[in-house]
């Protein structure tokens, strides 16, 4: 690299240089998991898109109509690819640390950046498998998002939770191998309560406030803001949200920081 650190680096370039690290390592990531052969990295986005419309089409043909006169496709999909995003970087924090371990070697390699990689690919490939339903969905029926940037944000803060999630599962699975084998199933159990497929208006009251005690209800309320608009009430308190993020992260990453010094290089 042309950027050397000293004493006197900057914290720009320190950044740059970082950005740089995560940036060869989500590279390195997508050759790991995706290959060049066959469909390769098309498997990036064609998996979520394939699982989130099996489960629209699976209640699309149930024949179950939904509260507000929704369409039973769109709903699920854009419920479960978002729920897929939370599940992909949950389940996969026990593995991310053990299955790179080996690139701490190189000094400008830290367990963050390992971590960060891989959150950012499992994002990008979400994302675009959501892009490309919505677009889908407008071109074809006419329903397209009425206030993207919320969908934006409401993905935005879904990553932000799983990841402060996934740091403390990754620090925990350096002592032992009892996170690796409940994260998988927590997770699933955890599917009913997360809204990916309920909305809270749909709800009794008292069940409503205890449903909003979740973080991730509220970004699947954001979420179906930006895509219904006014067409359905939504509910949702973004500095709720924010608060946990920022409070799972800090602690994930404290985690982390104690979990390197256990690591043999």
């Amino acid at each position: 690299m042309s950027d050397v650190l000293g004493p006197q680096a900057s914290l720009w370039t320190c950044f740059r240089i970082q950005m740089r690290v995560v940036g060869a390592l989500t590279l390195r990531e997508m050759g790991t998991r995706f290959g060049r052969d066959n469909l390769g990295y098309i498997w990036l986005f064609l998996e979520p898109m394939l699982l989130g419309g099996a489960i629209g089409a699976l209640h699309l043909a149930s024949g179950h109509s939904l509260p507000g006169g929704l369409n039973p496709f769109v709903f699920w999909v854009v419920g479960y690819i978002p729920f897929y995003l939370f599940r992909g970087i949950v389940n996969r924090a026990p593995v991310g640390i053990a299955g790179n371990q080996s690139l701490l070697y190189h000094r400008q390699v830290t367990v963050l950046d390992i971590m960060l990689s891989r959150h950012l690919l499992e994002f990008a490939a979400v994302g675009m498998a959501l892009m490309a339903y919505l677009a889908l969905f407008g071109a074809v029926i006419g329903d397209w998002p009425r206030e993207p940037g919320l969908i934006v944000l409401g993905m935005v803060l879904m990553l932000a939770l799983a990841q402060g999630i996934a740091f403390l599962v990754a620090a925990g699975s350096v002592y032992t191998e009892l996170f690796d084998r409940i994260t998988h199933l927590a997770t699933y159990l955890f599917m009913g309560l997360t809204g990916a497929f309920f909305m809270v208006f749909w709800l009794p009251s008292d069940l409503q406030a205890a449903a909003l005690t979740i973080p991730t209800v509220h970004c699947f309320e954001l979420v179906r803001h930006g895509l219904y608009g006014t067409a359905v009430p939504t509910t949702y308190d973004i500095p709720f949200v924010v608060a946990w993020a920022a409070a799972l992260n800090l602690l994930g990453m404290a985690a982390l920081r104690k979990a390197r010094r256990h690591l043999v290089v």
